[in-house]
Protein backbone atom coordinates (compact mmCIF):
# COMPACT_ATOMS: atom_id res chain seq x y z
CA UNK A 1 0.00 0.00 0.00
CA UNK A 2 0.98 3.63 -0.49
CA UNK A 3 2.92 5.16 1.82
CA UNK A 4 1.07 8.48 3.81
CA UNK A 5 2.61 11.87 4.54
CA UNK A 6 2.62 11.43 8.43
CA UNK A 7 4.78 7.83 7.81
CA UNK A 8 6.93 9.05 5.47
CA UNK A 9 8.13 11.97 8.06
CA UNK A 10 8.96 9.35 10.25
CA UNK A 11 11.76 7.76 8.11
CA UNK A 12 15.11 8.22 10.14
CA UNK A 13 17.50 8.14 9.83
CA UNK A 14 17.74 10.04 6.38
CA UNK A 15 20.99 9.68 4.60
CA UNK A 16 19.46 11.34 1.41
CA UNK A 17 17.47 14.21 1.35
CA UNK A 18 15.92 16.18 -1.61
CA UNK A 19 13.69 19.63 -0.45
CA UNK A 20 11.90 20.64 -3.58
CA UNK A 21 13.83 20.02 -6.29
CA UNK A 22 13.19 20.81 -9.71
CA UNK A 23 15.71 20.71 -13.02
CA UNK A 24 15.11 22.23 -16.01
CA UNK A 25 16.76 22.11 -19.60
CA UNK A 26 17.25 24.26 -21.55
CA UNK A 27 17.93 24.24 -25.53
CA UNK A 28 17.93 27.33 -27.30
CA UNK A 29 14.15 28.61 -27.58
CA UNK A 30 13.13 25.95 -25.54
CA UNK A 31 12.92 24.27 -22.27
CA UNK A 32 12.22 20.94 -20.53
CA UNK A 33 10.62 20.44 -16.79
CA UNK A 34 12.15 17.22 -16.21
CA UNK A 35 11.68 17.62 -12.72
CA UNK A 36 9.11 19.37 -10.60
CA UNK A 37 9.59 19.87 -6.69
CA UNK A 38 10.40 17.04 -6.11
CA UNK A 39 10.97 15.97 -1.93
CA UNK A 40 12.28 12.52 -0.75
CA UNK A 41 13.78 10.82 1.76
CA UNK A 42 15.57 7.76 1.70
CA UNK A 43 16.89 5.69 4.22
CA UNK A 44 20.21 4.75 5.21
CA UNK A 45 21.03 1.29 3.35
CA UNK A 46 17.58 1.22 2.12
CA UNK A 47 16.99 -0.36 -1.28
CA UNK A 48 14.95 1.89 -3.58
CA UNK A 49 13.11 1.26 -6.42
CA UNK A 50 12.26 4.53 -8.84
CA UNK A 51 9.57 2.98 -11.87
CA UNK A 52 7.82 5.05 -14.13
CA UNK A 53 7.30 5.68 -18.20
CA UNK A 54 10.32 6.83 -20.08
CA UNK A 55 10.67 10.61 -20.31
CA UNK A 56 9.75 10.96 -16.71
CA UNK A 57 12.69 11.81 -15.11
CA UNK A 58 14.51 9.28 -13.43
CA UNK A 59 17.68 9.27 -15.02
CA UNK A 60 17.85 12.95 -14.43
CA UNK A 61 16.78 12.16 -10.38
CA UNK A 62 19.89 9.59 -10.17
CA UNK A 63 21.88 12.07 -12.37
CA UNK A 64 20.93 15.31 -9.98
CA UNK A 65 21.90 12.41 -6.58
CA UNK A 66 25.06 11.57 -8.44
CA UNK A 67 25.78 14.98 -8.64
CA UNK A 68 26.26 14.99 -12.63
CA UNK A 69 23.18 17.45 -12.77
CA UNK A 70 22.90 20.30 -10.51
CA UNK A 71 18.94 21.34 -9.70
CA UNK A 72 17.57 24.70 -11.36
CA UNK A 73 15.79 25.02 -7.82
CA UNK A 74 16.05 23.21 -4.03
CA UNK A 75 18.39 20.96 -2.77
CA UNK A 76 19.81 17.36 -2.22
CA UNK A 77 21.66 16.66 0.96
CA UNK A 78 23.83 13.44 1.92
CA UNK A 79 24.09 13.13 5.37
CA UNK A 80 23.49 16.63 5.92
CA UNK A 81 26.18 17.56 3.15
CA UNK A 82 24.73 19.01 0.02
CA UNK A 83 25.53 17.40 -3.31
CA UNK A 84 27.00 19.91 -5.33
CA UNK A 85 29.29 17.89 -7.60
CA UNK A 86 30.23 14.00 -8.67
CA UNK A 87 31.91 12.40 -5.47
CA UNK A 88 33.82 9.20 -4.06
CA UNK A 89 30.63 8.43 -1.75
CA UNK A 90 28.36 8.03 -4.75
CA UNK A 91 29.27 4.96 -7.42
CA UNK A 92 26.82 4.71 -10.36
CA UNK A 93 26.28 1.44 -12.55
CA UNK A 94 24.55 2.19 -16.23
CA UNK A 95 22.61 0.20 -18.64
CA UNK A 96 25.91 -0.58 -20.50
CA UNK A 97 28.67 -2.01 -20.26
CA UNK A 98 31.41 -0.17 -18.03
CA UNK A 99 34.09 -2.37 -17.54
CA UNK A 100 37.59 -1.27 -18.77
CA UNK A 101 38.09 -3.62 -21.99
CA UNK A 102 41.95 -3.39 -21.23
CA UNK A 103 41.92 -4.58 -17.64
CA UNK A 104 41.10 -7.97 -16.28
CA UNK A 105 37.94 -9.06 -14.32
CA UNK A 106 40.09 -8.48 -10.87
CA UNK A 107 42.29 -5.45 -12.10
CA UNK A 108 38.55 -3.83 -13.13
CA UNK A 109 36.97 -5.01 -9.40
CA UNK A 110 40.51 -3.40 -7.42
CA UNK A 111 40.85 -0.04 -9.81
CA UNK A 112 39.27 2.02 -6.89
CA UNK A 113 41.65 0.89 -4.67
CA UNK A 114 44.56 1.17 -6.47
CA UNK A 115 43.36 4.72 -7.47
CA UNK A 116 43.26 5.20 -3.64
CA UNK A 117 46.97 4.08 -2.74
CA UNK A 118 45.87 0.67 -1.29
CA UNK A 119 48.30 -1.88 -0.65
CA UNK A 120 48.57 -4.68 -2.82
CA UNK A 121 47.80 -6.41 0.69
CA UNK A 122 44.62 -4.27 1.01
CA UNK A 123 43.47 -4.28 -2.52
CA UNK A 124 43.86 -8.10 -2.96
CA UNK A 125 41.38 -8.68 0.03
CA UNK A 126 38.67 -6.23 -1.73
CA UNK A 127 38.76 -8.05 -4.87
CA UNK A 128 38.51 -11.82 -3.17
CA UNK A 129 35.61 -10.83 -1.60
CA UNK A 130 33.42 -9.03 -4.16
CA UNK A 131 34.56 -11.60 -6.83
CA UNK A 132 32.99 -14.22 -4.58
CA UNK A 133 29.96 -12.31 -3.73
CA UNK A 134 29.66 -12.07 -7.63
CA UNK A 135 30.42 -15.66 -8.47
CA UNK A 136 33.32 -14.91 -10.59
CA UNK A 137 36.42 -16.63 -8.96
CA UNK A 138 37.23 -18.78 -11.89
CA UNK A 139 37.64 -15.99 -14.48
CA UNK A 140 39.15 -13.44 -12.05
CA UNK A 141 41.85 -13.09 -14.69
CA UNK A 142 39.97 -13.30 -17.73
CA UNK A 143 39.61 -10.18 -20.02
CA UNK A 144 35.69 -8.47 -20.61
CA UNK A 145 36.03 -9.72 -24.49
CA UNK A 146 36.47 -13.32 -23.26
CA UNK A 147 33.18 -12.49 -20.64
CA UNK A 148 29.07 -13.23 -21.09
CA UNK A 149 26.96 -9.61 -21.05
CA UNK A 150 25.82 -11.46 -17.63
CA UNK A 151 29.13 -11.63 -16.39
CA UNK A 152 30.23 -8.10 -17.25
CA UNK A 153 26.97 -6.80 -15.58
CA UNK A 154 28.93 -8.94 -12.43
CA UNK A 155 31.92 -7.47 -12.72
CA UNK A 156 29.93 -3.54 -12.90
CA UNK A 157 28.29 -4.16 -9.40
CA UNK A 158 31.32 -5.64 -7.78
CA UNK A 159 33.38 -2.58 -8.92
CA UNK A 160 30.74 -0.09 -7.43
CA UNK A 161 30.82 -1.91 -4.19
CA UNK A 162 34.86 -2.41 -4.10
CA UNK A 163 34.79 1.07 -4.63
CA UNK A 164 33.12 1.48 -1.02
CA UNK A 165 30.91 4.30 -1.54
CA UNK A 166 27.74 5.54 1.12
CA UNK A 167 25.38 5.40 -1.93
CA UNK A 168 25.25 3.02 -4.84
CA UNK A 169 23.16 4.29 -7.72
CA UNK A 170 21.94 1.99 -10.41
CA UNK A 171 19.88 3.03 -13.95
CA UNK A 172 18.17 0.39 -15.55
CA UNK A 173 21.66 -1.80 -15.06
CA UNK A 174 19.95 -5.02 -16.29
CA UNK A 175 17.36 -3.75 -19.10
CA UNK A 176 19.40 -4.88 -22.06
CA UNK A 177 19.87 -8.48 -20.46
CA UNK A 178 17.45 -11.48 -21.59
CA UNK A 179 15.35 -12.63 -18.67
CA UNK A 180 17.10 -15.58 -17.13
CA UNK A 181 19.75 -13.49 -17.06
CA UNK A 182 18.43 -10.57 -15.62
CA UNK A 183 16.72 -13.19 -13.19
CA UNK A 184 19.99 -14.40 -11.78
CA UNK A 185 21.47 -11.20 -11.41
CA UNK A 186 18.71 -9.88 -9.21
CA UNK A 187 18.81 -12.13 -7.17
CA UNK A 188 22.59 -11.87 -6.66
CA UNK A 189 22.48 -8.65 -6.41
CA UNK A 190 19.62 -8.43 -3.50
CA UNK A 191 22.05 -11.08 -1.97
CA UNK A 192 25.28 -8.67 -2.64
CA UNK A 193 23.22 -6.02 -1.14
CA UNK A 194 22.48 -8.38 2.06
CA UNK A 195 25.62 -9.65 2.78
CA UNK A 196 26.94 -5.69 2.10
CA UNK A 197 24.05 -3.29 3.09
CA UNK A 198 24.35 0.89 1.76
CA UNK A 199 21.80 2.64 0.27
CA UNK A 200 20.39 1.71 -3.21
CA UNK A 201 18.72 3.58 -5.64
CA UNK A 202 17.88 1.18 -8.90
CA UNK A 203 15.72 2.59 -11.90
CA UNK A 204 13.74 0.39 -13.54
CA UNK A 205 10.63 0.14 -15.79
CA UNK A 206 9.95 -3.66 -14.87
CA UNK A 207 7.35 -3.66 -11.87
CA UNK A 208 8.14 -7.31 -11.35
CA UNK A 209 12.01 -6.51 -11.00
CA UNK A 210 10.98 -3.20 -8.71
CA UNK A 211 9.17 -5.14 -6.35
CA UNK A 212 11.83 -8.32 -6.08
CA UNK A 213 14.62 -6.21 -5.14
CA UNK A 214 13.49 -3.19 -3.15
CA UNK A 215 11.97 -2.40 0.06
CA UNK A 216 10.31 0.53 -0.86
CA UNK A 217 9.10 1.89 -4.84
CA UNK A 218 8.40 5.29 -6.00
CA UNK A 219 6.60 5.57 -9.07
CA UNK A 220 6.87 8.85 -11.16
CA UNK A 221 4.45 10.71 -13.22
CA UNK A 222 4.96 11.42 -16.96
CA UNK A 223 6.61 14.63 -17.96
CA UNK A 224 7.47 16.72 -15.87
CA UNK A 225 8.82 14.22 -13.31
CA UNK A 226 6.71 14.04 -9.80
CA UNK A 227 6.42 11.46 -7.61
CA UNK A 228 2.90 10.13 -8.17
CA UNK A 229 2.80 7.54 -5.17
CA UNK A 230 5.47 5.67 -2.56
CA UNK A 231 4.84 1.76 -1.56
CA UNK A 232 6.02 -0.11 0.53
CA UNK A 233 5.14 -4.08 0.32
CA UNK A 234 5.78 -5.70 3.74
CA UNK A 235 7.79 -8.92 2.16
CA UNK A 236 10.46 -10.64 3.81
CA UNK A 237 13.82 -9.26 3.98
CA UNK A 238 15.43 -12.41 2.53
CA UNK A 239 13.99 -13.80 -0.56
CA UNK A 240 14.82 -15.38 -3.77
CA UNK A 241 13.19 -16.16 -7.06
CA UNK A 242 10.44 -18.35 -5.52
CA UNK A 243 8.48 -15.46 -3.81
CA UNK A 244 7.95 -13.49 -7.26
CA UNK A 245 5.29 -16.76 -7.35
CA UNK A 246 3.91 -16.17 -3.25
CA UNK A 247 0.39 -14.53 -3.40
CA UNK A 248 1.82 -11.55 -1.70
CA UNK A 249 3.86 -10.96 -4.54
CA UNK A 250 1.28 -11.37 -6.95
CA UNK A 251 -1.17 -9.30 -4.83
CA UNK A 252 1.08 -5.82 -4.49
CA UNK A 253 2.03 -6.62 -8.41
CA UNK A 254 -1.51 -6.52 -9.10
CA UNK A 255 -2.21 -3.16 -6.70
CA UNK A 256 0.83 -1.41 -8.16
CA UNK A 257 -0.19 -1.92 -11.56
CA UNK A 258 -4.00 -0.95 -11.13
CA UNK A 259 -2.32 2.25 -9.73
CA UNK A 260 -0.04 2.92 -12.47
CA UNK A 261 -2.91 2.37 -14.88
CA UNK A 262 -4.73 4.97 -13.52
CA UNK A 263 -2.73 7.37 -13.92
CA UNK A 264 -1.39 6.17 -17.63
CA UNK A 265 2.02 5.31 -16.04
CA UNK A 266 2.65 2.37 -18.16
Amino acid sequence: MATTEREADKLRPNEIVLNSVSVRFSSGTSEVLALDNIDLKVRENEFLCVMGPSGCGKTTLLNAIAGFVRPTSGRIEIEGRPVVRAGPDRAVVFQADAVFPWMTVEENIGFSQRVRGKSEKEINQVVDRYIELVGLQEFRRAWPKELSGGMKKRVDLARGYAADPEVLLLDEPFGALDIMTKERLQEELRRLWLASPRTMIFITHDLEEALYLGDRIIVMTPRPGRIESVHEPNFPHERDLSFKLDDKFIKSRREIHESMSAYAIT
